[in-house]
């Protein structure tokens, strides 16, 4: 973390493998001066993974050491000062800035959560810091978490509305926005996928059944002709009143299928309709507070 590393030349990154710690109560106290250095290992082995290893890369791991330096950060035995949380701060925030320029982002996106607790660890002991760029970064991944169907969206937006108020940007986006996602989470906007996927399944099983019930509807009005027709069948069905009795009833049955079905395609429609507005408010909040980034300090972006 002191010193970053030339991301241009990946011949420094050749033989590197991932430094664990050991559990954190059983560390010394360490000072900044030794608590960096893990952290810069840390950091080194992250940014090397996703940069260079993508959909490859060992997302179980890369969240399991996130959670170690947040664990670290927020123990009592590390001994940080204003200069080592800012550049951990502007380490992490750049490595993750990064995936604004994948295509196919996932490593970046399905950690970014472990990143959202860091940030979350390290606002409550350093708050003179322009948290605006990270935040920016982290509802972009939240937006893309929902759309992904990835249940960590809500630890992204439960560790931004964790983050001290104290932090005027804070302050003010959960004043403007969090809120507001806020009430959708109330009104169980984290089921929709879950219930959306309930009813689909339903309209499947519905499917299968208005299927065998035609099957059988043919099957029955093949032997009600063969009936009528003693040419063909040879003899006289005395049950024909009972056969063309059964084809009314199978003929009931599937059209109350089918309006079954169609009510649950109403249903599926009002979900769909639900996510997409939500979704759609995700990445208003997000490119809002983008623009307000750099309307506010053009060159606070992060160096992607």
């Amino acid at each position: 973390m002191n010193q970053r590393p030339d991301t241009n030349s990946t011949a420094d990154y050749q033989d590197l493998t991932a430094f664990r710690l050991q559990t954190v109560n059983q560390l010394p106290v360490m000072g900044q001066e030794e608590v960096c250095p893990i952290i810069k290992l840390y950091f080194d082995y992250l940014e090397h993974s996703l940069t260079n290893h993508g959909e490859k890369a060992d997302i179980n791991l890369l969240r399991k050491m996130l959670s170690e330096i947040s664990q670290l950060l927020r123990s009592s035995k590390s001994r940080l000062q204003e200069d080592g949380y800012l550049r951990l701060l502007d380490r992490l925030t750049a490595i993750y800035a990064k995936g604004l320029q994948v295509e196919n982002n996932r490593a970046y996106t399905v950690t970014a959560a472990k990143f959202a607790h860091i940030l979350k660890s390290v606002s409550h002991e350093f708050q003179d810091y322009d948290y605006h760029p990270s935040v920016s970064l982290l509802l972009h991944y939240m937006d893309k978490l929902f759309k992904a169907r990835e249940a960590s969206w809500l630890e992204v937006y439960e560790h931004l509305l964790s983050m001290p108020d104290s932090i005027h940007f804070m302050r003010q986006l959960k004043r403007e926005h969090l809120n507001d996602i806020n009430r959708w989470i109330e009104e169980g906007v984290d089921n929709l996928y879950t219930l959306l996927d309930e009813q689909r399944e339903l309209i499947a099983i519905k499917d299968q059944a208005v299927n065998d019930l035609e099957l059988r509807l043919l099957e029955r009005q093949a032997r009600l002709l063969e009936t009528q027709n003693p040419a063909i069948s040879g003899v006289i069905d005395f049950s024909l009143a009972q056969q063309q009795h059964e084809i009314r009833a199978l003929d009931e049955q599937r059209n109350q299928l089918l309006l079954e079905r169609c009510s649950k395609l109403g249903i599926v429609e009002l979900l769909e309709a639900n996510i997409r507005e939500f979704s759609d408010q995700l990445t208003s909040i997000h490119r809002c507070t983008l623009l307000n980034l750099v309307w506010d300090n053009p060159h606070s972006l992060p160096d992607t």
